[in-house]
């Protein structure tokens, strides 16, 4: 029994100087910027095509010390295509013993958070269909809880 993924969606990174790797992101590899947060300090940048590929977050902000050995890795993030298939990883994780560390609600996607055997953190999420628009509105990074005892939100 294994989760099943799409790919990686997005990597979040703790940055001691937001502005010069965003710079680094946008003027060296080509990103655009699709969002400043401004609760949290964030910058999320895209790629044609994508939503958010790379998350800058100021160090310290929201969690974002370097994981273990050092690594300004925040987490790696795993996108899936449906709403249900978020559920069935939920579902999947709990029955393989994982410790699953938070659900949450971002607005534009709903994310599922834990760890692997090192203490690296991990995502898996479902994006709305319509995440651009979300972004383009500012979605405010209104996070908050879920539960999947919950009725399904109609994303799919």
């Amino acid at each position: 029994m294994t989760v099943n993924i799409d790919g990686i969606g997005h990597c979040a990174l703790a940055a001691s100087d937001i502005e010069k790797m965003s710079s680094f992101y946008r003027d060296v590899l080509g990103f655009t910027l699709l969002e400043r947060d401004p609760d949290h300090g964030g910058v999320f940048l895209s790629l044609p095509g994508t939503s958010h590929t790379i998350d800058l977050f100021p160090m310290g902000m929201l969690g974002t010390s370097p994981a273990r050995g050092g690594t300004p890795l925040v987490h790696i993030a795993f996108k899936v295509s449906s709403y249900a298939r978020l559920r069935e990883a939920w579902e999947t994780l709990n029955a393989l013993g994982v410790r699953v560390d938070a659900c949450l609600d971002h607005t534009n996607q709903r994310s599922v958070y834990f760890a692997d055997p090192e203490g690296n953190r991990l995502e898996i999420y479902f994006e709305k269909a319509d995440w651009a628009e979300i972004f383009a509105r500012g979605r405010g990074d209104d996070d908050h809880p879920f539960s999947f005892a919950d009725a399904a939100p109609g994303w799919d």
